[in-house]
């Protein structure tokens, strides 16, 4: 019995130790299987990361060859364009208009250019260079002209629409990069896009003889029949499904196995992220050389998957294409052979401890000292001592157990050195890693601590504050030693702030978001507030945990103070630059407006937000030349002063007197100028209407000497007269009656008292001087007018018609004031009259005109001359307006006539028609019977 308890016993020891023997085995396995799934999965990266790498060193090869014959082909285009001619021949006389398209925004506008020719041979429209181009390199090519806005339109090209048509006409805004490089004189190489499509590309400007840009020329290749590269990065495969692609930052698909032309940028993978958007937004912001990475749940819907798995891809972006190269794959297909070599370690681990058993079972039958020599080594070797073997003394089953387990034996010493190595290494590791956290640690202690203006508090999730620094001290008042672990954050923010919940919206903003800005009141330790500018972010431990929130703050009184000053201060600048009356603009270098007053909006009838933007050349009556003019004035002694010029306005010139200045940041260099406008219309009408009036003078002070020579010529004439009259008075007295000479007496007589009665007449007509009212006869003024101009009507073969109604009543006037208002209008006649062929009939005629309670005395003086057309009819008694010749008039008569009308009361009217005539009617009032009772007694 006792036997056979110990040999239960030795069976037991024997199964136990060949377990612990097992035990170290399936440990050591385990490690090693860990460290081999680690290591492929850093080595599958490393692949991913080397397609990545050898894509784009095949693109740099491309790009270099592509550059290489665009070089070459640029060369050729140059020679065929220019063996016509050194400069292109811009002709003034000859135009082209196209329906000129932006290849961005497709806008259409109007555009009228020169003819361009080079050597006599034509280049608009004419495509004979660009096809000749053509067919000796292969690509395309264009001729470039520059256009107003800075535009360059493409006047000759064999460049395609997507209709199959050239592309002339189309032209590149001046936002483009192609066009911002060009204008600065200088090459553009690389990808760009043209009229539809991405091409490779080269461009050169072309310059006149001043080495001014007048515009440009191109060649180039459409991108994807550039790209021999395609076919080999399509036929990339990684793992089973993986695959690699070429897409733009804007996440257009340019060499892809499937979706080659698609734009993929909104994709979004099975949570809803759109990591086709978050690669396109990281991958411009690496460096040169540097790949980024991104793992995303992908089921892919088109195959018919249904159970989202892991993807990795690793990318870099290609800067001079703007490319993003993608490469990637699933994760778990790099751990299909992981899982494989998983799952056979298990069976022969559960194989070999079955064996075990076994193996227990039937020695235990059989054997019993070898066993037990087996157990005390297995023991030791429990204890710890590896290095035990047992000794091998038959050839038998027992012999090669002991064998066996003398191998088993070698291979847990090894696996527990090799253990023992990792741990070592994996110690000294984490040593290393502690002491750098140690330094980082210092290192973050120090800069906390060193930051004086900036308060950081890290808090845990319930807001007790664990760390603050000595910002904090200095912004809030409280030590480190009151506040760490004894007071919570909340504490420095107003009590009507925490009633209404503001922490614990900033906590669930920043759980939510990951961090959040804001700024609030905050509160020192003496109740004192000051205004904060804060940020506050989580903290989280290595599985996304959070542990606290992190605040940096810092007073922003004094800034808000400064902000406030200045926003006053501009507003009080800008309320100035918008009251004042003149026009104020300012323009970029490039002479584009970037800021006008509302005098400005109004001097060009323009609004703001169109004026913005807009080149101050548009507004110019000269246009580009008068900028450029300005410009050269402005960059040669740096302001201008009191320059006149204009502005256009619906069409018109709005005579302007500007001063300008260049404007310039804090390192000299020109940013822009500064120009004031000062509107001249004013100026110039008032100008205008003080020459006038000067030339009004001149002639009132010439009609004055008139007048004083016309009363001393009457006076000197007078004398002579009246003994001419005296001596031809007695000659007919003694001549008898029947006489033939007392009848040529008599009829010389006549003529001297005619040639008196005038020189009368004139004399009271020139010393007058204000008015005088007295009853008049309004026919006997016709008269006297007619006494004075009659002859002159004759003379002009003008025949004279009245028609005057007899017992008109008199009226009340100034005889010699109405007399020059129907001389001004029978001398208007006369001149209308003069300037048409037929024979002229001036027509005066009286009426009584009665009205209900009153009567009117009418005068229509009406002629048959040239007339006035309908738009000068309400201009004719302005003063100075006038349609007479430099020389015959001033524009005044009229106007004079009209106030002496007024002045008594009375209106005049005027009717017309081009080629038949005027009609002039003067209407003045009659004196009712009692009032003109009453005057002349007051006369007597």
């Amino acid at each position: 019995m006792k036997s056979f308890k110990d040999w239960k016993i030795r069976t037991k020891l024997i199964s136990f130790t060949l377990l612990l023997a097992l035990v170290p085995l399936g440990v050591a396995a385990t490690l090693s299987l860990e460290k081999f799934t680690e290591n492929l999965k850093q080595a599958y990266e490393s692949d991913l990361e080397h397609i990545v790498a050898n894509i784009q060193a095949m693109c740099k090869a491309q790009q270099e060859l592509l550059q290489n014959k665009l070089t070459s082909d640029l060369k050729i285009a140059k020679h065929v364009f220019f063996q016509h001619g050194r400069y292109v021949s811009i002709r003034s006389d000859r135009f082209a208009e196209f329906m000129a398209q932006d290849q961005l925004t497709n806008e259409v506008t109007r555009v009228r250019v020169p003819f361009w020719f080079i050597g006599g041979k034509p280049i608009t429209r004419d495509y004979t260079i660009v096809d000749k181009v053509q067919q000796l390199v292969g690509g395309t090519c264009t001729i470039f002209q520059r256009v107003a806005g800075d535009r360059l339109l493409r006047i000759s090209t064999n460049v395609l629409r997507a209709d199959g048509t050239r592309a002339v006409g189309t032209y590149l805004p001046p936002s483009s990069e192609v066009t911002k490089t060009i204008l600065r004189g200088e090459a553009y190489r690389g990808r760009a896009f043209v009229v539809n499509a991405w091409y490779i590309t080269a461009y050169e400007p072309i310059l006149n003889e001043r080495r001014e840009v007048i515009g440009a020329l191109y060649v180039g290749f459409p991108e994807q029949s550039a790209l021999s590269l395609g076919e080999a990065i399509r036929s990339i495969k990684i793992g089973k499904t993986g695959y690699a692609y070429i897409m733009d930052s804007s996440g257009n698909l340019v060499v892809h196995p499937a979706k080659e032309g698609e734009n993929i940028l909104g994709a979004k993978d099975s949570t809803g992220f759109e990591y086709i958007r978050e690669i396109a937004k990281k991958a411009p912001l690496l460096k040169e050389n540097e790949l980024g990475t991104i793992r995303y749940p992908w089921a892919n819907v088109e195959l018919g998957e249904t159970t989202p798995r892991m993807k990795v891809n690793k990318y870099q972006y290609f800067r001079d294409w703007d490319w993003i190269i993608v490469a990637g794959s699933y994760e778990e297909e790099i751990f299909e052979g992981v899982a494989r070599t998983k799952f056979f370690i298990t069976l022969v681990a559960l194989g070999s401890v079955a064996l075990a058993i076994l193996l227990t079972v039937v020695l235990s039958r059989v054997l019993t000292r070898p066993v037990m020599e087996l157990t005390e080594v297995t023991t030791r070797m429990a204890g710890g001592d590896l290095t035990q073997k047992v000794r091998i003394t038959t050839s038998d089953e027992i012999g090669t157990l002991a064998r066996s387990f003398n191998q088993m034996a070698d291979q847990v010493l090894s696996y527990t050195r090799n253990l023992e190595e990792i741990v070592q290494a994996r110690t000294r590791e984490i040593e290393e890693k502690e002491e750098r956290y140690r330094k980082l640690s210092n290192l973050l202690n120090s800069v906390l601590e060193s930051s004086t203006e900036y308060s950081i508090i890290a808090t845990d999730t319930n807001g007790v504050i664990l760390e603050y620094n000595s910002g904090s001290a200095n912004l809030f008042g409280w030590t480190k030693e009151e506040v760490l672990g004894k007071m919570r954050i909340a504490q420095t923010f107003r009590k009507d702030d925490r009633s209404r919940g503001i922490i614990q919206e900033i906590s669930r903003k920043v759980e939510a978001e990951g961090m959040t800005e804001y700024e609030l009141p905050r509160v020192r330790q003496d109740s004192t507030l000051f205004q904060a500018h804060s940020i506050v972010t989580t903290l989280k431990d290595a599985s996304g945990k959070i542990l606290g929130f992190l605040e940096i703050a810092r007073d922003i009184t004094e800034k808000l103070s400064l902000e406030k000053e200045l926003r006053e201060t501009k507003d009080y600048l800008e309320n100035i630059v918008q009251s004042s009356a003149d026009a104020i603009v300012t323009t970029d270098p490039k002479g584009r407006i970037t800021f006008v007053n509302r005098a400005m909006e109004e001097m060009v009838g323009v609004s703001r937000e169109e004026i913005i933007n807009l080149p101050i050349s548009q507004f110019y009556s000269n246009g580009l030349a008068e900028a450029r003019k300005i410009m050269s004035g402005l960059r040669e002694k740096g302001s201008l002063k009191n320059y006149e010029t204009g502005l256009m306005r619906s069409g018109k010139i709005v005579p302007i007197l500007t001063s300008a200045s260049l404007l310039r940041d804090e390192t000299g260099k020109i940013i822009g100028t500064l120009g004031v406008f000062k509107d001249l219309t004013e100026k110039k009408k008032l100008e205008e209407e003080l020459k006038n009036t000067q030339a009004h003078l001149i002639q009132a002070g010439k009609m004055r000497a008139l007048g004083e020579l016309v009363a001393g010529v009457a006076h000197e004439l007078n004398n002579p007269l009246m003994a001419a009259d005296t001596f031809l008075h007695v000659i007919g007295e003694n001549l008898k009656e029947g006489d033939e000479n007392r009848r040529r007496v008599e009829l010389i007589q006549k003529c001297n008292e005619r040639i008196a009665k005038i020189i009368n007449h004139l004399r009271d007509f020139s010393r007058q001087s204000k008015f005088e009212f007295r009853h008049i006869e309004i026919s006997e003024l016709i008269e006297n007018a007619l006494l004075i101009t009659g002859q002159q009507l004759l003379s002009h073969n003008i025949r004279i018609s009245k028609n005057f109604q007899p017992d008109l009543p008199k009226i009340w006037g100034d005889a010699n004031q109405l007399e020059q208002v129907f001389l001004n209008l029978i001398s208007n006649a006369k001149d209308a009259m003069e300037r048409v062929s037929r024979r002229g009939e001036l027509t005066i005629s009286t009426a009584l005109i009665h009205h209900d309670g009153w009567e009117d005395v009418e005068v229509s003086v009406k002629d048959t001359g040239i007339g006035i057309p309908e738009e000068n009819v309400e201009k004719i008694f302005e003063p100075f307006f006038s349609t007479k010749e430099v020389g015959k008039g001033i524009g005044l008569g009229l106007s004079i006539c009209y106030g002496i009308i007024e002045a008594h009361g009375g209106r005049i009217e005027v009717e017309s028609k081009v080629g038949e005539g005027t009609t002039f009617r003067v209407i003045l009032p009659v004196l009712s019977t009692s009032l003109r009772t009453a005057l002349e007694w007051m006369e007597v």
